[in-house]
């Protein structure tokens, strides 16, 4: 009885580690323009659902080993290529480091244009403050000059 619970257990752990969504998986498939056409079976989406997730463990396991090398803890996208690079998976690979290549330029262009903005900010903001207070020098000189006429 316990050994058919556990395997129960196992099975639905299974599931867990090796089925992504169908809905993700579908989804995947209909924004591919050569696939609109065709029609996926329940069975067929299930199977692509574990594919995917051994190809996902597999990649990771060769960053993981990366990062073993170069004692980190963490994986970073340089790791995922290299295992790419390791597997033999050379078109995902430079697919991969042509859009990591893309992404670096619109983070550096993002942050570009933020720090912009934020000179300009504190440009608009110190010309306000410059601004007054030049009012505020001119008021202190007619103040002065008000004061002065009256001692005269």
């Amino acid at each position: 009885m316990e050994a058919q619970e556990n395997t129960e257990n196992i099975n639905m752990i299974k599931e867990t580690i090796f089925g992504l969504p169908n809905s993700v998986i579908l989804k995947i498939i209909h924004n591919n323009p050569n696939l609109k056409k065709y029609k996926v079976r329940k069975e067929a989406v299930t199977t692509l659902g574990r594919c995917l997730s051994m190809f996902i463990l597999y990649i990771t396991d060769g960053a993981l080993e990366h990062c073993e090398g170069d004692k980190r803890s963490t994986i970073s996208v340089h790791d995922i290529l290299k295992s790419l690079d390791d597997s033999l998976f050379l078109d995902i690979h430079d697919e991969l480091k042509r859009q990591v290549a893309i992404q670096e330029e619109i983070h550096k262009k993002e942050k570009a244009d933020r720090e912009a903005k934020k000179s300009a900010k504190a440009d608009t903001t110190t010309a306000v403050d410059n601004a007054q207070g030049e009012t505020n020098e001119a008021n202190k000189q007619d103040d002065l000059d008000i004061l002065l006429q009256a001692l005269e």
